[in-house]
C-alpha cells in the first residue's frame, strides 16, 4: 500500500499504480485536446461574431486547469517509478536506511560460529522464534525443548543512507517493473504491474545492486557486482591476504 487518493477514489499501492500513471496520462491527452478544440471555435466564433461562447470559455478554463494538473501528476509518478519508490519513501529517500533480514546459505552456517576463521560482523536471527514460555517457572523446561520445525537463520544488514534496495540500477529497469515489459502492457491497462508479482523465494520485490554488494562485502555472495567490479570491502580483504602471503 502506498497512500489513498481522493482523486480516484480509491488505494494507489503495487496493484493500481501502473494503472493511476495510466490514468493521469490519458486524462492529460484528454484534456489537452479538450483545450484546443475549444480555443479553436472560440476564436472561430469571436472572429466571425464578436461574441464568445461562455459554455466554451469555461471548458478552456477547467480544460487548462486539470490538464497541468494531471500533467504534474504523471510527471511525479513516472519519476517515482523510475527510482522504484512509493510517494511514502519519496518524503526521505535521500536519508532513508534500510534495515534487510537476508538469509544465509546452509551450506555457511557452520561459519557463523564466532570462534571460526569466518568471523561475522553482522547481527543475525533466527526464525522460527522459540515460543515464549508462559511464567518464570516454565523457564527451564521451555530451554529443554527446542521449536520444531526447520529454521532459518538471517542475516541483519543495513544500507548506507539513501540508497534503495529496489534500485535495480537503471531507470527503465525500474520502469518495467511498474509499467511492464511491452509495449502494449505500457499503453493499455491489461496486465498487473510485474511488481505485484510476488512467486521470488528470495524477496517479496526485485532486488537491486545495493543488496548484492550487502551480501558480498559480508561473504553471502561472490564479491562481484553487476560491472564485474569487487566491491571496496573485498577488494581490502584481498589486498590484505595477498600481504599476509608476502610476509610468509
Amino acid at each position: 500500500m502506498d497512500h489513498f487518493c481522493p482523486w480516484v477514489g480509491g488505494v494507489v499501492s503495487e496493484t493500481s499504480f501502473k494503472f493511476f500513471i495510466q490514468f493521469v496520462f490519458y486524462t492529460f491527452i484528454f484534456c489537452t485536446f479538450t483545450l484546443i478544440v475549444c480555443a479553436i471555435f472560440t476564436a472561430e466564433l469571436r472572429r466571425e461574431t464578436g461574441d464568445v461562447n461562455p459554455h466554451w470559455a469555461v471548458g478552456i478554463g477547467l480544460s487548462c486547469l486539470f490538464g497541468i494538473f494531471t500533467l504534474g501528476m504523471t510527471l511525479s509518478s513516472v519519476q517515482l517509478a523510475m527510482y522504484n519508490l512509493t510517494t511514502i519513501e519519496n518524503l526521505n529517500r535521500r536519508s532513508a536506511v534500510w534495515t534487510l533480514a537476508i538469509r544465509v546459505p546452509k551450506h555457511m552456517l557452520s561459519k557463523l560460529d564466532p570462534e571460526s576463521r569466518w568471523a561475522p560482523t553482522f547481527r543475525t536471527i533466527t526464525y522460527p522464534l522459540p515460543p515464549i514460555p508462559p511464567s518464570a517457572e516454565a523457564t527451564s523446561e521451555h530451554q529443554q525443548s527446542p521449536p520444531t520445525g526447520e529454521q532459518h537463520v538471517f542475516a541483519i544488514l543495513q544500507t548506507l543512507p539513501g540508497e534503495n534496495p529496489f534500485d535495480l540500477g537503471t531507470s527503465f529497469q525500474n520502469l518495467q517493473q511498474v509499467l511492464g515489459y511491452s509495449i502494449l502492457d505500457w499503453l493499455l491497462p491489461l496486465r498487473q504491474s510485474p511488481c505485484a508479482d510476488h512467486s521470488s523465494l528470495e524477496s517479496t520485490f526485485a532486488l537491486g545492486p545495493v543488496v548484492r554488494r550487502l551480501k558480498a562485502e559480508v561473504g553471502l555472495e561472490d564479491p562481484v557486482v553487476a560491472d564485474g567490479k569487487p566491491t571496496d570491502r573485498s577488494s581490502k580483504r584481498k589486498r590484505g591476504r595477498s600481504r599476509a602471503e608476502q610476509h610468509s
